[in-house]
């Protein structure tokens, strides 16, 4: 059983306008709703690929009902706590014929720190081997350590557990020793005030989130692939598959899912590893999350992950 965790989760409006103009009038023909947040893609493409899991969120007002609604109606298994004032956040995500993405993310609902207590109870049914994701940003209204909290909580179960996450938030999860992080390029930069251009640089990053706390380090390089720093020492690296992009949005959740179905299938950091990036080069490729079947079909395009 794995359990993704999404604090702040959103109901995505995807439209594609015919062109779009700043400060003027724009129209549009149709628009897409989707259930978002990092938690929220994990827990979607988990499921497409028949992987046992359960979403948990917190939602407010209408719109937090209906992500959870369009989570169930994607086949995803959900343990919402409803907060009963406020409203869960809508983002806009506007694609234009020329390839153009213009995002307006909101901030979410105020969520009070007991919220965060009741979900944590939520846990208590994992147990030895199970996977825990927390994923996705902490909202302004909580401490920048409640993924922390949440894995002190569980510290005793022996669970596999992941953080996705940036800046302060990740940093705190670090002593608790999570058995996974990913932070993408420009994430593990920020992280220590630089630009990273080479592997090189990513790699000494890298090392320094392990002596902080990081078992194993993921680096996803957009197109280039991803980078693998091991808890036994080995640097691994996996090249992208080669297609068209269509978006960016999601393609690094889809990789914690592809990473965590591999390691269920062959419970080796090279194949979870290959599983990863074939899995984030599938979304990037869709519309949308990728779709398990889409997530295989690229797999064997995907070169074999080697050392460096």
């Amino acid at each position: 059983m794995i359990m993704t965790v999404t604090l702040n989760p959103a109901m995505d409006c995807y439209l594609s306008p015919e062109r779009f103009e700043k400060g003027a009038i724009n129209s549009y023909d149709s628009c897409r709703f989707r259930p978002g947040g990092k938690g929220v893609n994990v827990s979607l493409l988990l499921t497409s690929l028949g992987v046992e899991n359960t979403a948990l969120g917190i939602g407010a007002g209408p719109s937090g009902r209906e992500i959870d609604e369009l989570l169930r109606r994607e086949g995803c298994k959900t343990d919402f706590l409803f907060l009963e004032e406020g409203a869960s956040r809508v983002n806009l995500k506007i694609r234009t014929p020329e390839g153009e993405e213009t995002d307006l993310n909101g901030t979410g609902p105020e969520i009070p720190g007991e919220a965060v207590e009741q979900l944590g109870e939520k846990l208590s049914v994992l147990g030895p081997g199970d996977g825990l994701v927390l994923a996705g940003s902490i909202p302004p209204s909580l401490p920048a350590d409640s993924y922390a909290g949440l894995l002190r909580k569980t510290a005793e179960k022996e669970l596999f557990t992941v953080v996705d996450a940036a800046g302060e938030a990740l940093l705190a999860a670090l002593p608790c020793r999570p058995f996974l992080i990913k932070p993408n390029l420009e994430e593990l930069g920020a992280l220590f005030d630089t630009e990273i251009s080479e592997l090189s640089g990513a790699v000494e990053c890298a090392l320094a989130l392990q002596e902080k706390g990081a078992r194993n380090v993921a680096v996803s390089l957009g197109e280039r692939g991803a980078l693998l720093v091991c808890e036994d020492g080995r640097r691994l690296f996996c090249r992208a598959a080669g297609g068209e992009a269509v978006s960016s949005v999601g393609a690094g959740d889809s990789m914690v899912a592809g990473f965590l179905y591999g390691w269920q299938l062959h419970h080796t950091l090279e194949e979870a590893l290959r599983w990863g990036v074939s899995a984030g080069s599938a979304t990037a490729f869709s519309p949308g999350i990728a779709s398990g079947e889409e997530v295989r079909r690229l797999y064997s395009q995907v070169e074999n992950v080697h050392p460096l």
